[in-house]
């Protein structure tokens, strides 16, 4: 009798990130990938609160489990960290713009099992100074490469930014307790995240997914309405639109999240959705679909004079390899 196949590693993943324990899954190569894409924590909370993760092999739910415990420590470091920070800007007059993990960090009312990388707020242009000198005189100071403040007491870096408008209205203003904080509508969250991903570092062009993100835009689109089409219509040109569908067509497909009749039709955005999808499941095979991409972007980025003008020979050398090569793929897969 033909035993059948083992549940692909990503296909895994995915089924208990919805709860479910796959078919005969491969447990260390599914543990490596949620690692790999910080979604360790959030696989035990998912089979845990569906009542699957009994049927999870001993040695596989003691690891879970305990990677989930120490995501919960930092996380509550990381919320004391935040509102102490939150505290003090409100004492001098400003409401900052919770920005992508730090809003779960501030609303959830349980300890939440995201992995958050770290605090990004946001505060009105004119505001930012002011801003910078309030946190620095709670001890930040800037990384040299100025991405973000850090302390030494701290598990994570806070990037303070100015805020920008993005046409889906103003931030909401929400107080907790004593904190008074601004969070923007759940339209704006999810086009920053997508703007991040596919066109700000290439994910289109690449065929690559930030599956974390993708888990935190089906959870916003299940605890609140989004209107994707609307979303669509704030993106200017042809490559964004096809981009939001392309990532919407992966959402429907990886965790059945609802959306708009019509999208994602094209073939151009089907061929899409397929490549970065197969690439995905089958690392090897897939391997010409991303360096194919991988040219496409590099192509498309350092083609551009401006950006050439500004890099040095060995500098652009190093930033083409990288991008050849995937090594800053980071998170994603």
């Amino acid at each position: 009798m033909r035993m059948k196949s083992a549940a692909n590693p990503l296909d895994a993943l995915i089924a208990g990130l919805r709860g479910r324990v796959a078919d005969r899954p491969d447990w260390p190569a599914v543990m490596a990938l949620a690692n790999q894409t910080l979604l360790t924590p959030a696989l035990f909370a998912s089979l845990e609160q569906a009542g699957a993760i009994e049927h999870v092999p001993d040695d596989v739910r003691q690891y879970l489990h305990f990677i989930r415990d120490c995501n919960r420590e930092r996380n509550m470091r990381l919320r004391s960290q935040l509102n102490e920070a939150i505290a003090a800007l409100n004492a001098i007059g400003v409401a900052p713009v919770l920005l992508k993990g730090a809003v779960p960090l501030f609303l959830s009312q349980t300890v939440p099992d995201r992995i958050t990388s770290d605090i990004d707020l946001a505060v009105a242009a004119r505001d930012e100074p002011l801003a910078q000198v309030c946190l620095e005189e709670l001890g930040y100071v800037c990384l040299s490469d100025g991405r973000g403040m850090v302390r030494d007491q701290d598990v994570g870096v806070l990037e303070l930014r100015p805020y920008r408008a993005d046409g889906f209205g103003r931030p909401k203003l929400v107080q907790q307790g004593e904190l008074l904080v601004k969070i923007p509508s759940p339209q704006s969250r999810a086009l920053h995240w997508i703007v991040h991903d596919l066109l700000k570092e290439g994910d289109y062009w690449r065929g690559r997914i930030d599956l974390r993100h993708m888990y935190d835009l089906a959870q916003l689109a299940e605890s609140e309405p989004v209107d994707w089409a609307a979303l669509r219509g704030a993106l200017q040109g042809k490559s964004a639109r096809n981009a939001i569908e392309t990532q919407l067509l992966t959402l429907n497909r990886f965790f059945g999240t609802s959306i708009p009749r019509g999208f994602g039709e094209s073939p151009t955005i089907r061929f899409q959705h397929w490549r970065r999808v197969f690439a995905s499941s089958h690392p090897i095979l897939g391997a010409p679909l991303r360096l194919a991409g991988n040219l496409s972007w590099g192509a498309r980025r350092f083609s551009r004079v401006h950006d050439l003008a500004r890099r040095d020979p060995i500098h652009l050398a190093r930033r083409i390899t990288t991008v050849l090569l995937n090594k800053d793929l980071r998170s994603k897969i």
